[in-house]
């Protein structure tokens, strides 16, 4: 697996990862489908699979819970989604990820993957900073 940073504006982090051996359609399930997305990341997950609809992504050792709404469902090509964590502070900015999935010629498929808003502020940018280092990264390489 392949990862890489795109350089962008502060108010976004776009990443690019080429996995091979994976069909888009086949990455796209393990963002999508509780029993493969549970295998790199929440234990439990709760999905409504089409635009509009609601998933909870939840680990209850640790009481945390994920929850958003997908603004975009195309199995296999996009997918977009707003999430929020339940302990956040209240009104703190309801951040969206976008992702397009292609395939590549080898059979694999490419990623690109665009997180944000972010402000300006310092501790924005160092949220920013932590989604690279601690994001969909270390989890997602186990599994793909």
């Amino acid at each position: 697996m392949s990862i890489t940073q795109i350089p962008s504006s502060n108010d976004k982090l776009i990443i690019a990862a080429e996995i091979g051996k994976h069909a888009p359609l086949e990455v796209f399930d393990y963002w999508t489908k509780p029993e493969l997305l549970c295998r790199w990341w929440p234990q439990e997950a709760e999905i409504d699979a089409r635009v509009g609809g609601k998933y909870h992504l939840a680990w209850p050792q640790m009481n945390w819970h994920l929850r958003g709404q997908y603004t975009c469902f195309e199995p296999g090509t996009q997918l977009a989604f707003t999430w929020k964590w339940d302990h956040d502070e209240e009104g703190m900015t309801v951040r969206e990820v976008a992702i397009i999935f292609e395939p590549l010629s080898d059979a694999g498929a490419k990623l690109t993957l665009t997180h944000g808003p972010y402000t300006d502020s310092a501790d924005d940018q160092q949220v920013r900073i932590e989604h690279h280092l601690q994001g969909f990264r270390p989890k997602l390489s186990l599994y793909i």
